[in-house]
């Protein structure tokens, strides 16, 4: 018995001695389990990307929570990932969130095409033309999301591919809009 009490005080303290769990990192399960915080998040770059119509950056959408997605059509794990990200889209874009998928495909053609093919109906298409969203969004690789406040500060980031529109994914957004 002395020993139990023993055993039952030392996991007390240690749990006690650890830090808490982010707000965030509570949503890093299932497929969203690769979700970080940065405890120096990068400052949002100022760097600007096409549309078919237009040149834009990530400050237009200031005000937004913004779920940034770099990928490529000859990236799998992209190509797996956009169908949730056009899904996620759809039931969350509006006012006071979007998604920015932002291509490093060599041509604005091929991006159109992918979307025709995979049939991505409510994603817009943005290109990085001149290669700068890796320095600059200091991308450990393809796919890569980050979420981005309403003041444009990251708040987190998933390297690799998740499923946006999964119920882990959905709450997280909610979260992030709420806030």
């Amino acid at each position: 018995m002395i020993l139990g009490g023993l055993l039952a005080v030392t996991l007390t303290v240690v749990k006690a001695c650890q830090a808490p769990e982010g707000a965030l990192e509570r949503f890093g399960v299932d497929s969203l389990s690769k979700l970080t915080t940065l405890d120096v998040p990068p400052a949002q770059p100022g760097i600007e990307f096409q549309t078919p119509t237009a040149t834009v950056s990530l400050a237009d959408f200031q005000g937004k929570v913004v779920l940034v997605n770099v990928w490529a059509t000859w990236c799998a794990p992209c190509v797996v990932e956009m169908p949730s990200l056009d899904n996620l889209e759809r039931l969350r874009g509006g006012e006071d969130f979007a998604v920015v998928p932002i291509s490093l495909d060599r041509t604005m053609e091929e991006i159109e095409t992918f979307y025709d093919r995979m049939e991505l109906t409510d994603l817009p298409i943005i290109h990085d033309p001149n290669y700068t969203s890796n320095a600059a969004l200091e991308l450990p690789g393809l796919p890569t999301s980050i979420l981005y406040d309403r003041n444009g500060r990251e708040v987190a980031r998933l390297p690799g591919e998740a499923y946006w529109d999964s119920p882990e994914a959905l709450a997280l957004i909610d979260y992030l809009i709420a806030q």
